[in-house]
């Protein structure tokens, strides 16, 4: 027999020191498969939010410029709808348009007008007869032609820096409004400084241009619209300013450079949301391009340390890997203590618990309403933002499918998301969802897969932006440039792309139709007498007046100044055109009561019929025009009606 003193260790290594050994490698080799696996799946989970954050910051950028070009075609539609936009006239327009809380970034809506060499003095004159003694166009020099802006508001200081610039003398301005003139369409600047900058908190901007013709002038080609130009309608826009709220919380840990063009340089780089710093060292980078009029910018996105709770949540995960590892070695040990292992125990659960609690917080605290679906399209979770968004409790919402919030007329398409997830297709749209009162919300939806091993949906993570208010400002923008801003007709262009679309039906289905130009007489004698409010009141009543002598099928417009247009829809023969024309004088015969004065007006009318008078939108109008004129030479004073080649007037 062995001495007692070899036996100790030996008994010692077979049964504490060799099954330490053992559990101490198995634990080593899955925790590192566990590790191994987490930091996969936390690199998984932050290239998707990389991606999902980064298009929707390129979406909102595009979604504002979009917005920004609806601005400026409603500017135009002032120069189409009157022969002489005011300088008051365009205050109230840009005023009405809140620019600095629903269009962030733009600097001021501008007009630049287009002056020929031999017409500078005059010009210069007649703008400082207006009230600006000091007015003169600059840079000074000699040159082929010369624009001046004339119009920017909100005229503050920074604005009236710009007044009277002459933007065609600086080349990187003169190329994209020169491409607006040739082209007649927006056309955006490359990199500028831009003339209402200061020495201090200087930003480099862009400027977005809009070309303005004259009315009924031909725009075929290039050399017919730079006769027929007028001028420019235009936006500055400072780029620090233009992102601010694109961001969001992703400014804390994405930076974003925008560069004008494909080259990444210097001399290109527009925007840097981190200004003086190098590029971070970070995986995750993003590279896209995005175009707008006409002009390519590249946006490039890097990732860059964010919160502690987000750096620090697979540190964690690491951590309880490892406590959990430590204690199977221990419990495998003979001499572990029981004290150690409860506290041990409980130190990792409590870590769980507060991993689980900071995320919770996130979801629940999030400014975006945020869903979980199962595999049939229900909902399983809701946080409270999207409860607060829809108008419901977080349990009405509870297993109802997401396609139910859908209006009536969108009900076929909950099918389609369902096909598309079920293939992985991880997509953003624009969808409106109906409230638990009635009313329509719209939204962004981002939605994400989640797929088992097998590549079955086994239900959806889906991230909702609340944009209503946005698309309340495009919707109000819309209305500025379709209708008159005094009368709410219609206005010239809105009343010419319906008649195109008349002869469209017109020729298709063989059917007549008339227009009518109307033209009130005395109506200056009201204006001069009793005012330009008392002349705009009468135009209010004169408008709702010939709006109760038509069918809800005819539409009324608003020419300028004291003329309107009537497009009569299923006309079948002259005298329905004239009866609907004596109507309308009988109508505004009647006396007017305005600013406590009553008054008269008279209303001559010309009548052209299609196809009897012409088969296109310029000659309908121009006949209708003349048979006005002839009918006011013939009945002034009482009113008259009249139609091309007509005998006599009738009234």
């Amino acid at each position: 027999m062995k001495p007692f003193r070899h036996e100790v260790p030996e008994r010692l290594l077979q049964g504490i020191i060799a099954p330490t050994l053992l559990a101490l490698l198995i634990t080593l080799v899955l925790g590192a498969i566990i590790i191994s696996r987490i930091d996969a799946a936390h690199s998984q989970a932050q290239g998707v939010s990389f991606v999902l954050e980064t298009s929707e910051i390129t979406l909102k950028i595009e979604e504002r410029f979009k917005a920004y070009r609806q601005v400026l075609r409603g500017a135009r539609a002032l120069f189409a709808a009157s022969q002489v936009v005011t300088r008051d006239e365009w205050r109230r327009y840009v005023t009405s348009l809140r620019l600095h809380v629903d269009y962030a970034g733009i600097q001021g809506v501008g007009f630049a007008q287009a002056i020929p060499a031999a017409e500078l003095a005059e010009h210069e004159r007649r703008v400082r007869a207006e009230g600006f003694p000091d007015y003169r166009v600059t840079p000074p020099g000699q040159r082929e032609e010369y624009t001046s802006i004339v119009f920017l508001e909100p005229f503050d200081w920074r604005n009236q820096r710009a007044f009277g610039y002459d933007m065609f003398s600086e080349p990187v301005r003169r190329e994209a409004m020169a491409r607006a003139r040739g082209l007649g369409v927006p056309a955006l600047t490359g990199k500028v400084r831009l003339v209402q900058e200061t020495s201090t908190d200087v930003q480099f901007g862009v400027l977005l241009y809009l070309p303005v013709f004259r009315q009924n002038q031909p725009l075929g080609t290039p050399a017919e619209r730079e006769r027929a130009l007028v001028g420019w309608v235009y936006s500055p826009f400072r780029l620090g300013d233009l992102l601010t709220g694109t961001l969001g919380d992703a400014g804390q840990h994405l930076r974003i450079r925008i560069f004008d063009g494909h080259d990444l340089t210097p001399d290109t780089l527009l925007f840097d949301s981190r200004p003086g710093g190098n590029p971070p060292d970070s995986p995750l980078q993003r590279k896209t391009l995005l175009e707008l009029d006409s002009r390519v910018w590249t946006l490039v996105f890097d990732h860059t340390p964010g919160s502690a709770a987000r750096s620090h949540a697979p540190l964690l995960e690491k951590l309880a890997v490892v406590l959990i590892g430590g204690l199977f070695v221990l419990l495998t040990a003979a001499f572990c203590v029981s004290r150690q292992r409860t506290r041990e125990l409980a130190r990792t659960s409590a870590s769980l618990r507060a991993s689980e609690a900071r995320y919770s917080s996130l979801v629940n605290l999030s400014h975006d309403g945020i869903a979980a679906l199962d595999d049939e399209m229900r909902f399983v979770f809701i946080n409270p933002r999207l409860a607060r968004m829809l108008g419901y409790t977080q349990d009405a919402l509870l297993g109802r499918s997401f396609d139910s919030l859908y209006p009536s007329h969108d009900l076929g398409s909950g099918e389609t998301l369902s096909e598309r997830l079920a293939r992985g297709h991880a997509t953003s749209f624009e969808q409106q969802l109906v409230k638990a009162d009635g009313s329509l919300l719209t939204a962004i939806v981002a939605d994400t897969p989640d797929l088992d091993e097998g590549g079955h949906l086994r239900g959806v993570i889906v991230t909702l932006t609340d944009i209503s208010e946005r698309k309340e400002s495009e919707q109000r923008v819309h209305y500025l440039a379709t209708h008159d801003s005094l009368t709410g007709l219609a206005n010239r262009p809105m009343f010419l792309d319906h008649l195109h679309t008349s002869l469209l039906i017109a020729r298709r289905h063989k059917t007549r139709f008339a227009v009518l130009f109307l033209d009130l007489d005395r109506f200056k004698e009201v204006n001069d007498t009793l005012g330009h409010a008392a002349g705009d009141a009468l135009l209010v009543e004169t408008a709702q007046r010939l709006r109760r002598s038509l069918r809800a099928s005819d539409l009324p417009a608003r020419q300028g100044g004291d003329e309107f247009m009537v497009l009569l829809h299923d006309i079948k023969t002259e005298a329905e055109a004239l009866g609907v024309a004596d109507k309308i004088r009988q109508a505004i015969d009647r006396p007017f009561h305005v600013g406590g004065h009553a008054c008269s007006v008279a209303v001559s009318i010309g009548i052209a019929l299609y196809p009897d008078d012409g088969d296109d939108a310029e000659t309908l109008t121009r006949r209708a025009d003349e048979a006005m004129y002839r009918a006011k030479t013939s009945g002034r004073g009482r009113g008259a009606a009249s139609r091309p080649h007509a005998g006599r007037p009738s009234g």
